[in-house]
């Protein structure tokens, strides 16, 4: 189930995407990159013992964006 999420950004951020990205669909490759800035921030945040939020925060394995496409 996908979820429909509006975001602003900085223009300079937004370039700096768009290079980036190809020809890749835009939602897709943010999407990748919020996945790999989850398991950084987690992997980072491990030893620390930082308390959940009220929600539960589940990550997903690492998918490739050939399996996003499907």
């Amino acid at each position: 189930m996908k979820h429909n999420v509006s975001i602003t950004m900085d223009q300079k951020l937004f370039r700096e995407l768009e290079n980036i990205r190809g020809r890749e669909k835009r939602s897709t490759f943010i999407e990748h990159l919020i996945i790999l800035g989850l398991h950084a921030y987690i992997n980072k945040n491990e030893g620390i013992g930082i308390k959940p939020a009220k929600a539960p925060l589940t990550v997903l394995s690492p998918i490739s964006l050939t399996e996003l496409k499907q």
